[in-house]
């Protein structure tokens, strides 16, 4: 069984002034950040695509996501720009010269610990490569933002998945290719998203209708007419 209870992750000189830190406290990791000398916590995961909050810019106790310059105000976990979405935040206090958190955990959760995800894939030479299939994709977005989404429902994960495929839109307009990068990857996770909600496997989707070829001609290299779509 879990239990919240208050949890030693730092010593108050180990957050400088406006700035973030990561820890990992159990099954969770949480952002501490110190705005003009007092603390607060929240997820480290932005939930527009999963990056990592903590070394996001700090001002006036709002932080901004360093991947897509998503802004929340750090007291609560409120996003700026729809009050209506937050992200977890925690309960914060300081004892002495220690940094204490209320996260919720499980007896034989691993001990706290410092996490470095400073760097957005793809900018990190050092960073291990995995290459990844569709089904493997599919699962890791199912394990990390599964809970969020199936409460957001099919209709509000679309609008996010066609806010996604307008970013990408701009990317490619601008000929900007770092940034299609990221939206190449952010339409892909949001299209894992809505099918996990929809509780559809995209492997067997995809196998089923372009395993044996193209659906309208059959042939592996398409011959149908260009006026008409697969």
């Amino acid at each position: 069984m879990s239990s919240s209870v208050f949890i030693d992750v730092a010593g108050v000189n180990d957050i400088p002034r406006g700035q973030g830190r990561a820890f990992e406290v159990g099954n969770r990791v949480i952002a501490v950040f110190n705005c003009d000398g007092v603390f607060y916590a929240i997820d480290d995961h932005c939930p527009h695509i999963g990056a990592s909050l903590s070394p996001g810019h700090l001002e006036n106790c709002v932080v901004a996501c360093p991947w897509h310059g998503w802004r929340f105000d750090v007291r609560d976990g409120t996003w700026m720009d729809n009050p209506r979405i937050k992200t977890d935040s925690f309960p914060v206090r300081v004892v002495g010269s220690r940094i204490e958190v209320v996260v919720p955990v499980t007896a034989g959760d691993p001990i706290v610990r410092e996490t470095n995800k400073t760097t957005p894939l793809g900018e990190n030479t050092e960073q291990k490569k995995t290459e990844l299939t569709v089904g493997d994709f599919q699962k890791l977005i199912r394990q990390m933002y599964h809970e969020k989404d199936v409460a957001r429902g099919v209709e509000g994960t679309f609008m996010w998945l066609m806010e996604e495929v307008g970013e990408l839109s701009t990317a490619l307009r601008e000929r900007d290719r770092k940034n299609q990068l990221e939206e190449f990857a952010d339409v892909l996770a949001w299209l894992c998203t809505i099918a996990n909600v929809c509780e559809i496997d995209l492997t067997e989707a995809i196998q089923r209708k372009y395993g044996s070829g193209c659906p309208g001609c059959g042939r592996l290299a398409c011959t149908c007419p260009n006026s008409e779509k697969p």
